[in-house]
């Protein structure tokens, strides 16, 4: 009884974690190069939005700032920063939030589990 109540708790944790989905998955149709996003935090709670961005590219071995990108980040251009304050989750040279990455132009990796489909 008691080993079927934690596995039941086991599996319940697991059903509220944070899915990360692979550039593939997420990109489909609606996230290929060029669409216009919404970077959201990467913090708990991560459904503060912190960026209006481009995608520039998720090709998983896609150097951005001399770092692959991997299967769970997207290369983006931030357009308009939101929280500027917000902290990058992968440094860039000289670039440690948001609002340093619009200032200098340069793109960043950001996680495809916090990005979503800017519809406005």
């Amino acid at each position: 009884m008691i080993e079927n109540l934690t596995r039941l708790s086991k599996q319940s944790t697991q059903d509220k974690s944070l899915v990360h989905v692979s550039c593939k998955q997420k990109r489909g149709p609606s996230m290929k190069v060029g669409t216009q996003v919404i970077l959201k935090s990467s913090t708990y709670p991560n459904k503060r939005h912190v960026a209006h961005a481009t995608i520039l590219g998720c090709k998983s071995k896609q150097l951005v700032g001399g770092v692959e990108l991997g299967r769970q980040f997207i290369e983006v251009q931030v357009d308009q920063p939101i929280d500027e304050c917000e902290l990058l989750v992968r440094e860039r040279e000289n670039c440690r939030t948001v609002g340093d990455a619009f200032t200098s132009g340069l793109t960043i990796a950001w996680p495809s589990a916090c990005i979503e489909r800017f519809s406005g």
